[in-house]
């Protein structure tokens, strides 16, 4: 009887650890369950209270691109084609604010802001200093150019409509190069040592975006003769 009571008593025993052990068990698969949930917000350090499949929820994190602290490019109206283009096509369109430095704008092109279109170009300080500029497509020869393929192309020629001279003469630097109109109410882009009798100036040329060409045969031979090699 001893012998069966003792038997009993280690059987009794040895019930209880398997059971706490499975109690155990139990409460750390229902912990992790509640943990290890990759579907829920909250898990990150700054997750909380974020909606369910956003960023940084389920170890899940979006591919982002931020801005650069330069200026952003430019959406810039044409007033047409020189040469041949008038002064009513020159001063119609409305110049289209430019964004800030890191920033974007957002705009609703109709026909009416500017019949001719638009131009999307790299932005600048220059241009930023400048809001009322705007762009005339011109060929290369008609502004006396040359590219380096000595080829004629089209060349964008930026001219700001606010510059100082336009409503006031002194301010005319004849080292410049300007838009004007003549009696007959056409455009010219070029320099006068002094200014015509019966012109008018419209605005002074920033700069002209050229194409990106290259020399005819200037791709073989050694890097360090490219026009393209930096050091």
């Amino acid at each position: 009887v001893a012998a069966s009571a003792f038997v009993g008593a280690e059987v009794r025993c040895s019930r209880f650890p398997r059971k706490a052990q499975t109690s155990r068990r139990g409460a750390a698969t229902a912990i992790s369950a509640s943990v290890d949930n990759s579907e829920k917000a909250g898990l990150g350090l700054f997750a909380e209270g974020r909606p369910d499949g956003v960023h940084g929820t389920g170890f899940r994190f979006m591919p982002m691109s931020a801005m650069s602290p330069e200026s952003a490019p430019v959406l810039l109206c044409i007033a047409g084609a020189y040469p041949g283009v008038t002064v009513d096509q020159f001063l119609s369109p409305q110049p289209l604010p430019f964004a800030p430095k890191g920033q974007w704008n957002y705009h609703r092109l109709t026909g009416d802001a500017a019949p001719t279109g638009f131009v999307v170009l790299p932005g600048s300080d220059l241009l930023d200093a400048h809001p009322n500029t705007i762009a005339v497509v011109c060929t290369s020869e008609s502004l006396g150019l040359e590219l380096p393929d000595g080829q004629v192309h089209e060349v964008i020629a930026l001219i700001d409509r606010g510059d100082a001279a336009v409503t006031d003469l002194s301010q005319y630097q004849n080292s410049e190069f300007y838009a004007f109109a003549d009696p007959e109410g056409q455009v010219h882009i070029r320099w006068f040592q002094d200014l015509p009798a019966g012109w008018r100036l419209l605005g002074r040329l920033l700069y002209t975006q050229l194409p990106y060409k290259k020399k005819p045969g200037s791709g073989g031979g050694f890097a360090e003769l490219s026009d393209d090699f930096e050091f």
